[in-house]
């Protein structure tokens, strides 16, 4: 990550945001400093409607007006309604009593009635107020008529002196806004900083996976503990996932490579040994030349044997899935195989029984199928040990057939169940290697099962031997249109 960089993206995000909140802070501010004003001159306002609503009341008690005026200019100086206008008139217009410092004239020298004060005279029953131009300033005025209209009183602030002090706001809260913007801008560099370090970080981070130049030393604590620090990490935990993965691909394809090797070289080494005594030995009986010959042919089958069986792994590994169209009667399938069993001495000294219903319909390949029964059987017949083979149906469930296929025999430890169907995997224990098998058979029965959406699984069974559970789809005819 270059400084230049990250500057760059912390100033993109820094100047938007220190503008939102300043523009948050100005509207919050102007609201409270309008309204607080508001407040204020309402405040002012009632004050003045108070006066008039005195000096009203004073006459309907018969109180001498002018007395009530002085009263209420001796009260109101050096406060916010100071210079207060008090004037009242009776209904002829003439001034019955007033301010001398401060009166509100009706009309001006020449007899001209001010039309802003001619319609407050008009106005009746409750006091008014308003803002007007009077003696050439702004002013307050406020007025009222007492109920039998033979009085008028007018009361007056212009906004100047005390209103306006009191009508302003408090300075300090202007440099509580300055602080709080300082504050709110620093937060915002600061904040705007970190998240460009911690998006370039995981920039650097994502693209040194990327380029599988990652250190091997890296820890998941360096990260950030945000949302940011979060990813980073799933990231390290997804590559080390993929690393070890394919270390394990790898390990496992050199291990498959071996055992093929192995596997091959066994036969191809007899088929050699064979032919190069009987081209060496001139004078080899026929009978002898016959026997090798024998053991030649029978090891080269095995080793084409192997070597399809070996092919049909990788394609299915490859292909992942099967096409099965057709139905397969899993019943007949079964009968087919307790027949072969019988006229091909496959298990000699097992027995064979199977509960499969009739019109058991499972879709698969049937020949493959066929295959995967076979490899079962010869698994049980070279290494269990035992004298029964039993495949039973057990039922239906989630558009599955269910069945098992089981021997009688001594089973295995429990460290090899995991195991079994791995390419080339023998158990040395209970299942010797000197009963034959390439270690094939039942990574077919998997690779089979599973191509044709199905699954299986091996466990140690209760009375003894290996019982294999597997699973395939049933079979739904096409719904004719």
């Amino acid at each position: 990550m270059t400084k230049r960089h990250m500057m760059r993206l912390h100033w993109k995000l820094f100047f938007p945001l220190v503008g939102l909140m300043w523009l948050i802070i100005g509207i919050t501010i102007s609201y409270f400093v309008m309204h607080e004003k508001q407040r204020l001159k309402d405040n002012l306002e009632n004050r003045l409607l108070n006066v008039n609503n005195t000096i009203i009341d004073a006459y309907e008690r018969g109180v001498d007006l002018q007395s009530t005026v002085d009263f209420i200019m001796m009260f109101t100086v050096n406060t916010a309604l100071d210079p207060l206008r008090i004037t009242v008139y009776d209904d002829s217009g003439e001034m019955v009593a007033d301010n001398p410092a401060a009166t509100i004239l009706i009309r001006d020298s020449v007899g001209s009635v001010d039309p802003e004060l001619e319609r407050l005279w008009n106005q009746s029953g409750n006091a008014t107020v308003q803002d007007m131009a009077y003696d050439n300033k702004k002013s307050m005025i406020s007025s009222r008529m007492s109920r039998d209209g033979r009085i008028h009183s007018f009361a007056g602030l212009p906004y100047e002196g005390e209103v306006l002090d009191f009508l302003s706001v408090d300075p300090m809260i202007w440099i509580a806004v300055i602080i709080l913007g300082m504050v709110s801008s620093g937060i915002a560099y600061f904040g705007s900083r970190a998240v460009s370090r911690n998006v370039y970080a995981l920039k650097d981070f994502a693209q040194a996976i990327a380029a599988d130049e990652l250190p091997d030393d890296i820890d998941s604590s360096q990260f950030s503990q945000d949302e940011l620090g979060d990813v980073s990490r799933n990231l390290l935990s997804l590559y080390r996932d993929k690393i070890h993965a394919e270390q394990e691909k790898m390990l496992h394809e050199r291990q498959i490579g071996i055992n093929v090797s192995h596997e091959l070289n066994t036969p191809v080494g007899i088929i050699k040994g064979y032919i190069d005594t009987v081209l060496n030995d001139g004078n080899m009986p026929d009978d002898v030349r016959h026997r090798f010959l024998v053991r030649v042919q029978q090891n080269a089958d095995r080793l084409a044997s192997l070597i399809n069986d070996i092919g049909m792994v990788m394609r299915l590994q490859e292909n992942g899935r099967i096409a099965c169209g057709a139905p397969v009667d899993f019943s007949q399938l079964a009968a087919r195989l307790a027949e072969d069993i019988a006229q091909g001495h496959i298990a000699d000294g097992m027995t064979f029984q199977y509960d499969v219903p009739d019109g058991c319909l499972v879709a698969g390949h049937e020949s493959l199928l066929t295959n995967t029964l076979l490899n079962l059987v010869y698994n049980s017949a070279k290494h269990s040990g035992g004298t029964e083979i039993t495949l039973r149906w057990l039922g239906e469930a989630d558009g599955m057939h269910l069945f098992t296929f089981a021997d009688n025999g001594k089973g295995v430890d429990e460290e090899h169940l995991g195991r079994l169907f791995d390419l080339f995997y023998r158990v040395d224990s209970g299942r010797s290697r000197k009963n034959g098998g390439s270690g094939i058979g039942l990574a077919l029965v998997l690779r089979i099962i599973t191509a044709m959406g199905g699954n299986i699984t091996v466990e140690n069974a209760e009375t003894g031997g290996l019982k294999f559970t597997f699973a395939l789809p049933v079979y739904e005819s096409p719904v004719k249109k």
